[in-house]
């Protein structure tokens, strides 16, 4: 309760509302299990706003460990398990009725988000993409400006490993998420053949589900520990060397539970490569703007993958962001629940990308990505991408 956290909580930045700081959460959250306080709107609404960005939890001396907190409360608030002065107690936005069936039947859902993006994609090539944009509301709004085509995992095995004299040939699995087949299908092909031409077979189990990390943090991780264990039966193929993550969010959630099998996100798993194994790497003089995610720095601690990743391509420009230290706001389903909040937040990232006049933005998070692209109208790219048409 010393309150160092505070100054650091992108929420408490905005409002000034000590209740949208993690201290103030704190506070709301022992008056609810003590049964001082009922759960009315006002309090989950504050709760709610949470970006589980952990800031707080990276600077606290006392190592409280707020992340957990925070989620075990939405679980709680989602259950009913506090106190209200009314029969129907207040939700988290993402376990009230609509929220909850979009997560659970579109959104964690690889083949109907795939094939809704194959509908998008029909509008687009009629070239009334722009319409669906304007119109489309909170979610119209969100699509980046350029949708790339549908990927599908039988692609992965129509392309043998490349011939590597300095690798000897092993297999990975490939962790493509919820998005891989749509949203993030650049990143997967870019994926796989970064990681054929280091010599390493691919195997893409088109039975891999949601990480969880939707449901984890909005009030159903029941529901996430299951989702982590059938990805962990998914990938339990002992001749696996790693199971490689394209995204860091998603690599988080995996690793909240022990693998037999090394789980590593992809931009930290490349830079560690030794340089004697890459084949030759294409000049590029292109300026690179680097966002950084939250889950990439706080929860993997690994902000300099992406640079150390990026410096293996001869002559480009690395450009850091210096707002990488505050989250942009997309928080996973929130920057389609709490729109007002994520374009705030996401607003000096675009002030500071239209001064730095970029070629290209990388982010190794999707959700990242697509909530930056959406404000700069330019797709965000992630770094495999780059180190993709570099071997050309």
């Amino acid at each position: 309760m010393c309150g160092i956290c505070v100054p650091h909580c992108p929420t408490f930045a905005l409002t000034q509302n000590e209740a949208d700081g993690p201290r103030g959460r704190i506070s709301l959250a022992l008056g609810l299990s003590s049964g001082q306080l009922t759960a009315d709107t006002p309090i989950v609404d504050h709760l709610d706003h949470c970006l589980s960005c952990l800031a707080c939890e990276s600077v606290c001396p006392s190592q409280v460990q707020y992340g957990s907190l925070i989620d075990d409360v939405r679980d709680a608030l989602a259950t009913g398990a506090f106190a209200t002065t009314t029969d129907q107690p207040a939700l988290p936005a993402a376990a009230q009725r609509h929220w909850a069936f979009l997560r659970n039947h579109l959104f964690s859902q690889r083949q109907a988000f795939g094939h809704l993006w194959s509908i998008l994609s029909f509008l687009e090539y009629l070239r009334i993409g722009g319409f669906i944009r304007a119109r489309g509301g909170r979610f119209g709004r969100t699509l980046p400006p350029e949708l790339p085509d549908r990927f599908h995992p039988s692609q992965a095995k129509t392309r043998q490993p490349a011939a590597n004299r300095h690798t000897a040939r092993k297999k990975v699995g490939l962790f493509i998420g919820c998005t891989g087949e749509s949203l993030n299908s650049d990143a997967v092909r870019a994926s796989i053949r970064v990681l054929q031409a280091l010599g390493y077979a691919v195997e893409t189990p088109k039975a891999q589900v949601c990480c969880g990390a939707m449901h984890q943090h909005g009030g159903d991780s029941a529901r996430a520990v299951q989702l982590r264990a059938e990805n962990r039966q998914v990938f339990s193929d002992p001749e696996l060397a790693a199971i490689i993550v394209i995204g860091s969010a998603c690599t988080a959630e995996l690793l909240r539970e022990p693998h037999s099998i090394p789980v590593l996100e992809i931009t930290e798993f490349l830079a560690g490569i030794p340089e004697a194994d890459w084949p030759a790497l294409q000049p590029n003089t292109a300026r690179v703007a680097i966002h950084l995610p939250c889950s990439q720095t706080r929860v993997l601690k690994q902000p300099g993958s992406t640079e150390r990743l990026l410096r293996k391509i001869p002559a480009l420009t690395l450009l850091p962001l210096a707002t990488n230290d505050r989250c942009c706001g997309a928080a996973g389903l929130h920057v389609l629940m709490y729109p007002e909040q994520a374009d705030a937040l996401r607003r000096p990232k675009l002030t500071e990308i239209d001064t730095l006049e970029p070629d290209f933005v990388v982010s190794a998070n999707i959700g990242c990505a697509t909530h930056i692209a959406a404000g700069l109208g330019v797709p965000v790219r992630h770094p495999v991408e780059l180190v993709a048409w570099a071997l050309d």
